[in-house]
């Protein structure tokens, strides 16, 4: 009887969550901007037989896998309309919702965490909202769960290190930092079962299969461009425009008010001139030095610009939902109302923005604290030959720490924190059930 009640509650959960988030796409308008016209745009020229190409230019700005399948989808669909990216979106974000389920249920035995996981997640603002955005996020974590899940799962082991690198591979065409992340699991693997044999086979068969994968696309870049690009070519120019002297934020500022020598000024000027930044490739080796001579010339400015950009992640709440993903809905003759009216669909508005950001506040302490407080244990494993680390403890703060030490470096907004949420959540239920707090919920 209590498996046909949770059965039923996990089916309940599901349908209302994704009611929700189709009601959204459908109900919300919002206008594709920035990086996600151009995902578009790409997918859109992919579907057009024009290949993987913006304004007739080839293209290695960003990673090609989230386009590239967008593009695949619109083959299969025979349309390439923003609606059929959204259904897409929401698609792979109720997978996301079932495997993070399943993984909660690898991790842990405990109820209280499972079904709090489930649900907390179901209902996230960001993981309903984000679905009406042409972007990365839902495809990514579709991908980051999923490859969770794989390594957690019991099956075949050498069956599992070719799922697991391949899906290292496509996650590394999507965010090419990726490329070492069968390090991180190499050292999960070890922590918690303590056979380095095993976690060297882990490394070196995800490297090697991660590779295959990617090699085809690192040699289409170099017959487009003359130099081995592996994934992207964008990383030495996030790097350069959020790390130099003018810098204020730790985020993103215009090209052009970087600081550089004239001689390179008038290079990208010139470049620019001819040509959107995000199709010239060969802007990047030039202001990539600049940027890592930067960084060993101005450590102390570095660590607090890296701190801004983790603050600008984790701190600054949910102003993103109403940028990106709802940016179009305004009232309609908002004039015309009485400025009581006025007034009280404003504070309305504020109200849901602050309870989002609540959610988030508290998410992403409760995260970032379950990360720093694992250290000690982490250390204890790494010194202490027997002692095993929980995958509870392992995986969600080893990725919270692997994700904070990329963001720190190269870029801080908001909408960053997107694959990193449903592992705060399962920090925050292992945490309240660690504290003994079920009667009191």
């Amino acid at each position: 009887m209590k498996k046909h009640i949770e059965r039923l509650y996990f089916l309940f959960i599901l349908i209302i969550s994704s009611i929700m988030k189709f009601k959204y796409i459908n109900n919300i308008k919002t206008k594709q901007l920035y990086d996600f016209e151009t995902y578009h745009e790409i997918a859109s020229n992919i579907y057009n037989h024009l290949g993987h190409t913006l304004d007739g230019w080839p293209i290695a700005f960003q990673g090609m896998g989230y386009p590239t399948t967008l593009g695949f989808v619109y083959k299969v669909v025979g349309n390439d309309s923003m609606e059929v990216a959204k259904n897409f979106n929401v698609i792979l974000s109720i997978l996301t919702l079932i495997i993070i389920y399943f993984i909660t249920v690898k991790l842990s035995d405990d109820k209280f965490i499972i079904y709090g996981t489930y649900t907390m997640v179901a209902f996230l603002p960001n993981y309903i909202a984000y679905n009406n955005v042409v972007g990365t996020e839902v495809y990514f974590t579709f991908l980051f769960s999923l490859l969770i899940l794989s390594y957690v799962l019991e099956y075949s082991f050498k069956f599992k290190l070719v799922i697991v690198g391949f899906l290292v591979g496509i996650l590394t065409l999507t965010k090419p930092f990726f490329m070492v992340y069968p390090i991180v699991l190499g050292f999960i693997d070890y922590l918690k079962d303590k056979d380095m044999k095993k976690s060297i086979i882990y490394v070196t068969s995800g490297l090697i299969i991660m590779a295959m994968i990617v090699c085809p696309w690192t040699y289409r870049n170099y017959k487009k461009f003359g130099r081995i690009i592996p994934v992207s070519y964008n990383s030495g120019y996030v790097m350069y425009i959020n790390n130099n002297d003018y810098n204020t934020k730790g985020a993103w500022m215009p090209l052009l008010d970087v600081p550089n020598t004239r001689e390179n000024k008038e290079k990208i000027e010139d470049i620019l001139s001819k040509k959107n930044v995000k199709i010239a490739p060969e802007i990047e080796p030039t202001i990539k030095k600049t940027a890592k001579n930067w960084i060993v010339n101005n450590k102390i400015e570095f660590l607090k610009l890296g701190t801004l950009r983790l603050n600008s992640i984790f701190y600054t709440g949910s102003w993103d939902i109403d940028a990106w993903t709802k940016n179009e809905e305004k009232v309609k003759d908002f004039e015309e109302f009485t400025k009581e009216e006025q007034s009280y669909m404003i504070r309305n508005n504020n109200f849901h923005r602050s309870f989002r950001d609540i959610i988030i506040y508290i998410l992403s302490s409760m995260g970032i604290i379950y990360a720093l407080f694992s250290i000690k244990l982490i250390l204890q494993g790494l010194i202490n030959k027997k002692y095993r680390v929980s995958s509870i403890i392992l995986i969600p703060s080893l990725n919270t720490l692997f994700f904070m030490s990329v963001y720190f470096v190269y870029e801080g907004q908001c909408r960053y924190n997107f694959p990193l949420l449903f592992l705060f959540v399962i920090g925050f239920m292992n945490i309240l059930s660690s504290l003994n707090m079920k009667e009191g919920l």
